[in-house]
């Protein structure tokens, strides 16, 4: 079996939006979960894919004039298989950032989410990771699959470390835990390091491997999304039950590169 997470950078450009989906269908994808869509967006993937099963985040909003400004992003689930939609996290800030769904031939869960980025958002970001894992676990037991772009961690050194944007790297190298003063007033350091952490580093804990480090160990410094001043960041994940046999996993950056969108793929190939 063969999965992409994929964040779409809300592209709405109808020659990209054809581009993103010859590519994704190209690829032979068994499963494919995107991030960042829009209304418009959604509306030309399920055409795109209309033979395919579907589910969207923004298909459980009732009040569809709150999907502006920070709230215009929902994810979207696309299965040759059929699936089942699991009742979306009301408690969630932003609900339409986590989409769940049971795909019954297999026997699997399916949950992809787009974490609000932290330096536009806030104590949200920390909300949003602290209502994950909430959710996943009580789902501890459950085999399943998560993915998405979590906008963490700030880094990873080769020895497996892990640093969150609760934290701060001085110059010498030392690092140590710190927050945004711009976020002082609503979340302290320690607090956002450990909801980052709670996903990114200690997914163990939910019975979860962390499928491209499980394969490619941490000398591998692949990225999924760069700054400006190219340092790489890997915001993109697949994490998945510790049963499941993995066959392989990277980042496709050709996506990237051809400007479809400033996030790279994570592909994992999985045997069930």
């Amino acid at each position: 079996m063969k999965i992409v997470t994929w964040n779409l950078n809300s592209r709405t450009n109808l020659k990209t939006l054809n581009k993103q989906g010859e590519y994704l269908k190209k690829q032979n994808f068994d499963l494919i979960t995107l991030q960042e869509v829009t209304l418009n967006s959604q509306d030309f993937y399920k055409e795109f894919f209309k033979d395919w099963n579907i589910l969207s985040s923004f298909d459980f909003v009732s009040d569809k004039s709150i999907l502006v400004k920070k709230r215009k992003y929902g994810q979207l689930i696309i299965s040759k298989d059929p699936i089942t939609p699991i009742k979306p996290l009301g408690s969630m800030p932003f609900p339409e950032r986590l989409l769940s769904g049971h795909i019954k031939n297999i026997n699997i869960e399916i949950h992809t989410t787009h974490v609000p980025p932290g330096s536009s958002n806030g104590v949200i970001k920390v909300q949003h990771f602290e209502e994950l894992y909430k959710f996943l676990v009580n789902r501890k037991d459950i085999r399943k699959i998560l993915t998405g772009d979590f906008n963490s961690p700030k880094l990873e050194l080769k020895t497996g470390e892990v640093v969150t944007w609760g934290q701060k790297i001085s110059s010498s190298g030392k690092v140590r835990i710190a927050v945004n003063p711009k976020w002082k007033n609503e979340c302290s350091g320690e607090r956002w390091d450990s909801a980052e952490r709670s996903i990114i580093q200690n997914h163990e804990d939910l019975g979860l491997v962390d499928m491209f480090r499980k394969i490619n160990g941490y000398m591998d410094n692949s990225g999924s999304w760069f700054t400006n001043k190219g340092v790489a960041r890997r915001y993109d994940h697949i994490f998945g039950s510790k049963d499941i046999p993995i066959l392989g996993s990277y980042y496709d950056q050709k996506p990237r590169e051809q400007k479809l969108s400033d996030h790279s793929p994570l592909i994992v190939e999985f045997d069930l």
